[in-house]
């Protein structure tokens, strides 16, 4: 069985299409156990007018995503894992691949769409070229299975912080060395609502998101870079260059000055940036530390 884990908050728009998308998969041997993480708004009636005895529902205080993933894996009874977020979709046959293609590994991994608000689809496909990209280029946690005992028995689980808590997740399984298997097969649809203000916290540009997501970022090279090969390692630094892209995209729609650019002057530093000086400029360009 399957145990599809899925953390709510404030997602009364999306989580119909969300659990519908679940429901009527090909593959029917799953339960669907839902965190709601203090949700204000209909999220809980909207979940209920759907009946289907394999729905499950537990409430917690507002805690994160991390949180929530944690108590759900804590309550899964199946010997497979599945992440969704209540404002995302699957394909009909995404259980049935990804639940075919793990029998001889820990961990199955499929590629994904971006579907935005106005329509514009992008699709990612995971990188076979070596196990570090495969990992780690994209840092979602649900386009993969999971063996469930995989995860108990290594002792892993989600830091609770309410941003960047799949990084962090996926860099202690990734030292756990997994049998990884790369699913050449889209199943997971990420709906990206940026215009929607009232959506996810993953979301919101504010300098509390800046801050959170620069000490995710710092906690993971620190993880990583001591129990990792050299050449993994070189891997890690360039990924974290490119990832200062997306951090600098959230403190230019955020109020600077509230933003720690002490601390992210301290991460950059540790990227040695003198090795690529042009993508140095080309991030940081109109930067003013």
């Amino acid at each position: 069985m399957i145990s599809v884990i899925i953390p709510t908050y404030n997602v009364e728009k999306y989580i119909e299409s969300c659990l519908k998308s679940i429901i009527t998969s090909t593959y029917q041997n799953f339960e669907i156990i839902i965190i709601d993480d203090g949700s204000t708004d209909r999220t809980i009636e909207k979940i209920r007018e759907i009946h289907d005895s394999r729905i499950k529902v537990y409430k917690q205080l507002r805690r994160g995503p991390g949180s929530a993933r944690n108590f759900g894996i804590s309550l899964a009874k199946g010997e497979y894992i599945f992440f969704v977020d209540g404002d995302d979709t699957i394909n009909k046959d995404t259980l049935e691949i990804l639940q075919n293609n793990i029998q001889d590994c820990d961990i199955a991994i499929g590629n994904y769409k971006i579907v935005y608000d106005d329509g514009k689809i992008e699709n990612f496909l995971t990188p076979a070229d070596c196990r570090f990209n495969t990992f780690f280029e994209s840092v979602t946690v649900w386009n993969r299975m999971y063996k469930k005992d995989f995860i108990i028995k290594n002792n892993i689980f989600f830091v609770e912080i309410f941003q960047g808590e799949d990084r962090l997740f996926l860099a202690d399984l990734y030292l756990k060395d997994p049998k990884i298997k790369i699913v050449n097969k889209y199943v997971y649809n990420w709906l990206r609502h940026d215009k929607d203000n009232n959506c996810t916290l993953t979301h919101i540009k504010d300098h509390t998101n800046f801050d959170s997501q620069v000490s995710c970022m710092m906690m993971f090279k620190e993880r990583l870079e001591k129990q990792i090969r050299k050449a993994e390692v070189e891997k890690l630094i360039e990924h974290l260059k490119y990832s200062c892209f997306y951090l600098m995209d959230i403190l230019n729609n955020s109020e600077k000055s509230k933003c720690d650019k002490n601390k992210f002057k301290i991460f950059v530093d540790s990227l040695n940036f003198k090795t690529n000086e042009k993508l140095y400029k080309e991030i940081f360009k109109d930067m003013e530390w």
